[in-house]
């Protein structure tokens, strides 16, 4: 079912003057055609581990649709819930009060007893919230400093390549790593 960002972080993990430090590229000003492509890097480059790592970097709100209230919350790491709703398919909409978050797995679930069951065709929506934090600062630096070298690996590498041996340059997979979440299956 349908995960939907219902609203975007409000900053970037990583500054553009940051960036252009990183590159040794002389600063630009804000509003600068520079500084709008290192912007556009950046977003890639955070995009990209965001969804290597099923997580997000800054908290945003998602709106999550299931079937199965018994499936770990896709994303990571969990700021908190807001509200669990039961949708009818006639979207006739029951907010259900009797969850809690069970923190003892790889990944937060939402536990109750009992789970309500679903009408035919309904589904479960789960507002939540995600992120290290509202700040880059609160992000581990070992994930901030992965954003750094891939938006650099993009900078350098503009041109469209069809070689996908290497999804990801060493050095990020290997900050990566310790992130990744677990799959058993």
């Amino acid at each position: 079912m349908p995960l939907i960002r219902q609203s975007p972080p409000a900053i970037l993990p990583l500054t553009p003057a940051a960036l252009a430090e990183h590159l040794r590229l002389p600063h630009a000003a804000p509003e600068t055609e520079q500084t709008v492509e290192l912007i556009t890097l950046i977003r890639a480059a955070t995009t990209a581990i965001e969804r290597r790592l099923d997580a997000a970097l800054i908290a945003q709100d998602w709106l999550w649709r299931t079937g199965d209230l018994t499936a770990p919350l896709p994303l990571a790491p969990l700021v908190s819930v807001q509200s669990v709703v039961i949708v009818a398919s006639d979207d006739t909409r029951t907010p259900w009060t009797g969850w809690r978050i069970a923190h003892g797995h790889p990944r937060p679930c939402i536990v109750g007893r009992p789970i309500p069951a679903l009408p035919p065709d309904g589904h479960f929506e789960v507002d939540f919230t995600v992120g290290y934090g509202s700040t880059a600062e609160a992000i581990p630096d070992d994930l901030r400093h992965a954003v750094t070298l891939l938006a650099a690996h993009f900078y350098e590498n503009r041109e469209a390549t069809t070689d996908t041996r290497t999804p990801l340059p060493f050095g990020v997979g290997s900050l990566l790593a310790p992130h990744r979440p677990i799959r058993l299956s």
